[in-house]
């Protein structure tokens, strides 16, 4: 019986030092360790996991190395990660310029009262141009909205510090608008903006609510 009971002292005690024995390895090979990256000559120190010979590294961390950012929607529960050259050329699509003519989307804002279409114009022609405001149009859901005269002078004359652009723009002059219309249920729309007898078109643009 004593023979008996070492030997079920000793199992337990083996059994027990094997379990600790993988927990320090399995701890090991998933503890982050600090290592040195360079991207486009930029250097920097970063906690790295290595889990079956791959690196894994923070996502935060190393979307601002490419001057990027992550942002997390609950909700969804869905992490959006955008670089900066997703920025520029979300950007550029915003900008167009014909015949020295310059539209720029700034943003579009919708609230309970209003959609507001924040635009600027930039002449660098040699005559005076019309500005596209009140020959504007958008499309939200299939749906086209035209321009309402009445709708955006209410809201003009209501709120203050609202830019409103002259109908005539003239050469070397940078001027900002706003244009109102009644909210949509969307969360992107298509713009055009009848700018010096020119259209410019803004797809998939951005509503921030």
């Amino acid at each position: 019986m004593e023979k008996k009971e070492v030997f079920v002292v000793k199992k337990s005690t083996i059994l027990f030092s094997v379990l600790i024995l993988l927990l320090t390895f399995s701890m090991g090979a998933y503890a982050a360790t600090k290592y040195n990256f360079t991207f486009d000559g930029k250097k920097q120190s970063l906690d790295v996991q290595l889990i079956n010979n791959k690196a894994y590294v923070p996502l935060d961390d190393i979307t601002e190395l490419f001057g990027g950012k992550v942002t997390y929607d609950s909700k969804s529960k869905t992490y959006a990660v955008t670089s900066k050259a997703t920025e520029s050329t979300i950007q550029s699509e915003l900008s167009k310029t014909i015949k020295d003519v310059t539209v720029t989307i700034d943003k579009v804002v919708q609230d309970s009262d209003s959609l507001k279409i924040y635009v600027t114009y930039v002449n660098n022609s040699d005559d005076k141009i019309s500005n596209g405001s009140d020959l504007s149009k958008i499309v939200a859901n299939g749906k086209q909205y035209s321009y309402n005269s009445k709708f955006n002078f209410e809201r003009w004359y209501k709120k203050e510090n609202v830019p409103h652009a002259d109908t005539y723009i003239e050469p070397g002059v940078t001027a900002e608008d706003v244009i109102f219309y009644a909210p949509v249920d969307a969360d992107s729309i298509n713009i055009l903006i009848h700018a010096n007898w020119t259209d410019y078109r803004f797809n998939n643009v951005k509503i921030t609510k």
